[in-house]
């Protein structure tokens, strides 16, 4: 009997047990849509971290920070470890001709704005003129902060679209007008009233995903003031943990950050001891955030797999039983002159069958999570080809592998007492007995 005879035989045996072949085919389907879905949820996790990066100025923003370093033993921060408005000045004058923008930000505020009966819940962003490329905010109506602003430390602010129509109406009616922020944190204490005036409103963006699970129809939280209005009120110095530099186009991020970092290592941090300035490109973060999402999506891939080994002893222990049902049909083959090969080869023929239609199954199962998972995300991928093809195959050596043992099985027995051989089920446990009345 050949293998295409083999592979109908096979189809013949799952369509007349369609329910045990289902049940069979349980684990495998489970283990391989997992598989399927835990990669195209990967790269649709990876291909929206690169549309944040892209929204966020891409490859061109470079980040500065800075850390304690290796050898030192000393744990808190001085003020003379923090970047000074004079380093990004001096770094902005050296570097003018690969520099676009430079974004400065302080720590944020939290604060409360009345809006009618209510009180909506506000977090204040200290910024300079630079960060509004650093954010990729689009500007409505109105202006953004300026030098000057933050020179003068005007109580000036930007607030979005949605803050805007939900306090006066509209956008531009909120231009020149006045918003009072209680304030929650401040050397004034918590509580502290404080006037803005806007002069201009941004458009607001979330991602898709997170519309569906935020309410962000009507409000949204941030708010931009000039950072040495909201240092004034936080009674802090001008002094910053990081700052980020948006570069000229054709300039070369990474030696473009090495060179700064030398800059300001060896001319500022040269006689620090504890902390020194190290720089973070975009290229680094997303290779970062992509090694964490595969790290995270190999150890979920681990242990769906585990179903995978489930389904395989639930694929060898149907086998048995149908080594059993057929032991009459094994033994008239054989005594017609069968070779125990052939007896082999058919059942592995019919644990491969299984598995394989399993494997299809869950592959099928796993695009339709996957694309659920995208509509969800806002952003569609595919799972790589590499690892449709590795559930397949691997689908396939489960076959192999848990169909082996009862073929072999089956191509062992004895002729003559597989033609003697008669079974039944037991009335008590619903298992097989022999016809001496021994559990097979």
């Amino acid at each position: 009997m050949g293998i295409f005879e083999n592979i109908l035989l096979a189809l013949e045996g799952l369509k007349a047990n369609k329910m045990r072949a289902l049940l069979t085919m349980l684990g495998i389907i489970i283990g391989i849509s997992s598989v399927i879905a835990i990669s195209t949820l990967g790269q649709i996790m990876e291909a929206y971290v690169i549309d944040i990066f892209d929204q966020q100025g891409g490859a061109s923003n470079v980040g500065f920070s800075i850390r304690q370093k290796e050898d030192s033993a000393r744990k808190y921060l001085y003020y003379e470890d923090f970047i000074t408005v004079d380093m990004v000045e001096d770094v902005q004058e050296r570097f003018a001709e690969d520099i676009d923008a430079v974004a400065l930000s302080v720590d944020t505020l939290s604060g409360k704005i009345r809006l009618r009966r209510e009180e909506k819940d506000v977090t204040i962003y200290g910024v300079n003129d630079g960060y509004i490329y650093q954010a990729m905010q689009e500007l409505t109506c109105g202006r953004y902060i300026t030098p000057d602003d933050c020179e003068k430390t005007r109580n000036v602010a930007v607030i979005s679209d949605k803050q805007a129509e939900a306090i006066f109406g509209s956008q531009r009616a909120a231009i020149g007008k006045t918003i009072s922020v209680q304030v929650d944190y401040g050397r004034y204490g918590s509580g502290l009233l404080t006037d803005f005036t806007v002069i201009g409103v941004y458009k607001y963006k979330l991602p898709a995903f997170l519309s569906s699970m935020m309410d962000v129809d009507s409000w949204n939280n941030e708010v931009y003031v000039p950072y040495t209005t909201q240092i004034r009120i936080m009674g802090g110095d001008e002094s910053f943990y990081y700052f980020y530099i948006k570069i000229k186009s054709g300039t070369d991020p990474d030696k473009f950050s090495k060179q700064v970092c030398d800059y300001l290592n060896n001319s500022y941090y040269r006689d620090n001891d504890s902390y020194e300035v190290y720089s973070q490109t975009a290229q680094s973060q997303m290779e970062m955030t992509s090694q964490v999402l595969g790290i995270v999506s190999l150890v979920i891939s681990i242990i769906a797999a585990i179903s995978l080994l489930v389904g395989g002893i639930g694929v060898m222990n149907i086998m048995l039983v149908s080594v059993t049902e057929r032991t009459r049909e094994i033994g008239v083959r054989k005594a017609l002159g069968a070779p125990n090969s052939a007896i082999r080869t058919q059942f592995i023929v019919e644990s491969i069958v299984i598995c394989l239609i399993g494997g299809i199954i869950g592959i099928a199962l796993g695009f339709g999570f996957g694309n659920i998972a995208g509509a969800i995300v806002g952003t569609y991928a595919a799972p790589k080809l590499s690892t449709v093809a590795l559930a397949v195959g691997f689908s396939l050596a489960v076959g192999v592998f848990f169909g082996f043992y009862p073929a072999n099985r089956a191509a062992k027995l004895d002729p003559i007492e597989a033609l003697r051989y008669e079974w039944s089920i037991c009335t008590i446990c619903l298992s097989c007995v022999d016809r001496y009345g021994k559990f097979c």
